[in-house]
């Protein structure tokens, strides 16, 4: 029997024997178990499908992370703190914070304007760009995938250590809890005018569904950010607008929807700086021990079709050796 096979039955036996001696683990731990069957059936494996799941195990792991940490939230937010983003934005907004500001100005409840409901999609864009992108550059630049899916890995799970370690309250809870003037969680008022049942329910702050204390850091503040930190260096000018212009505009949407203070942003952004410059050290590190060739850019593509060198940007590589 091949090693893979001796992994692989070894893998299946001991799940059986834990399953004999336990009994069916909860969701955690089926979780756990689905992500080390991905690695087991993945790992240096020739077959599509099992390789493919294993380059996408760090996406994965995001995913079950983030659902372990939810059926974490009903006994995180009695623990949930208000300080210090409250008093931090309430600083910068001279007593008052920013949502309250922009909300009193620009928000009527009874009557979303779209200007509201074009943040919303730039509010939802946060659940599909980051999964969207990872499919553009799993299927044009597969060897710059990983430097892409470990930094958002990195980032992610920084984030929701911190939600677990410190739980922190949002502008529209502080409300809710008397501690900040009326705000109003927007994405809500705008699903119930939408008459969409299922995201009423998601965005309602009923932690069935989503951790509403997973506020510090930010990572809706914080995947932009990548965005513009892994493709700024091949970016044209007119993307790099695109890429400045969604940072921009997700920070704003962020505070006007009560979703997360100024400080939470800054926060974010913070993470996504240190899992950048962490996540090219080590890949760049590897690649130094490896021998290999480091791409600059997770956009650089291995692979280019005959004549298309004025057509296409060309691969922009540097050998670990020449530094």
């Amino acid at each position: 029997m091949k090693p893979r096979g001796l992994w692989a039955c070894g893998y299946g036996g001991v799940s059986l024997l834990g399953l004999a001696v336990f009994g069916m683990p909860d969701r955690p731990w089926i979780l756990a178990w689905l992500l080390g069957a991905v690695f087991v059936a993945g790992w240096r494996s020739e077959q599509p499908i099992a390789r493919t799941l294993f380059d996408w195990l760090p996406v994965l792991l995001i995913l079950a992370a983030y659902d372990i940490i939810r059926l974490q939230a009903p006994s995180l937010i009695p623990q949930a703190h208000l300080q210090p983003q409250l008093g931090f934005d309430e600083f910068i907004g001279f007593g008052t914070a920013p949502t309250v500001h922009l909300q009193r100005a620009l928000f009527r409840s009874s009557h979303p304007s779209v200007f509201d409901y074009v943040c919303l999609v730039v509010y939802t864009s946060h659940f599909v760009a980051a999964l969207a992108v990872a499919v553009v550059l799993y299927v044009r630049a597969r060897a710059r995938f990983a430097r892409y899916a470990f930094t958002f890995l990195a980032c992610s799970l920084a984030g929701f250590a911190t939600y677990v370690v410190y739980p922190a309250v949002p502008p529209w809870m502080a409300s809710v809890r008397s501690a900040l003037p009326p705000t109003v969680r927007i994405p809500d008022v705008l699903w119930r005018h939408l008459h969409v049942e299922i995201l009423t329910k998601v965005f309602s702050g009923n932690p069935r569904y989503s951790n509403p204390v997973g506020a510090i850091p930010s990572e809706h503040a914080a995947y932009p950010l990548l965005f513009l930190l892994l493709f700024w260096a091949v970016a044209s000018p007119r993307w790099r607008v695109v890429l400045v212009g969604y940072v921009a505009a997700m920070a704003f949407v962020l505070v006007y929807f009560a979703e997360h203070y100024v400080f939470d942003e800054l926060m974010g952004f913070a993470y996504a700086v240190v899992a950048f410059v962490v996540v090219g050290r080590v890949i760049a590190a590897y690649a130094a021990r490896s021998g290999r060739t480091e791409p600059t850019a997770v956009t650089d593509r291995d692979d280019q079709p005959a004549g298309s060198a004025g057509r296409e940007r060309e691969p922009i590589t540097r050998r670990s050796d020449d530094r």
